[in-house]
């Protein structure tokens, strides 16, 4: 459960893998399924929020609204980086690239 509470938030040692060393196997294999266990609820959450990577890129092209797509090539025109683009309208980055690619600047 993400939280913004800053007492609730864990904090992780600098050197994270050479603390590992200091676990035995059985806290390490503890640790491998907590983490799992994790990756697999976050998958099933973002899978939820987001499309199906796997779309191709037309279909994907198809649900930029053109307002979007517009405000995206007038940003990259203006000097702005395709990463500081995708950050500001809240797209994933390959999607940006692919309206830049889509037309003529």
């Amino acid at each position: 459960m993400a939280t913004s509470d800053p007492a609730r938030r864990i904090r992780l040692p600098s050197d994270l893998s050479g603390s590992l060393k200091y676990l035995d196997d059985l806290e390490i294999q503890r640790l491998r399924e907590a983490v799992a266990a994790e990756i697999a609820r976050r998958a099933r959450v973002l899978g939820k929020k987001e499309p199906n990577r796997a779309s191709n890129s037309a279909e994907a092209m198809a649900r930029v609204p053109e307002g979007k797509a517009n405000l995206i090539r007038a940003s990259f025109k203006a000097g702005l980086t395709p990463p500081a683009i995708a950050r500001t309208v809240g797209m994933p980055l390959p999607l940006v690239r692919r309206v830049l690619k889509s037309k003529d600047l």
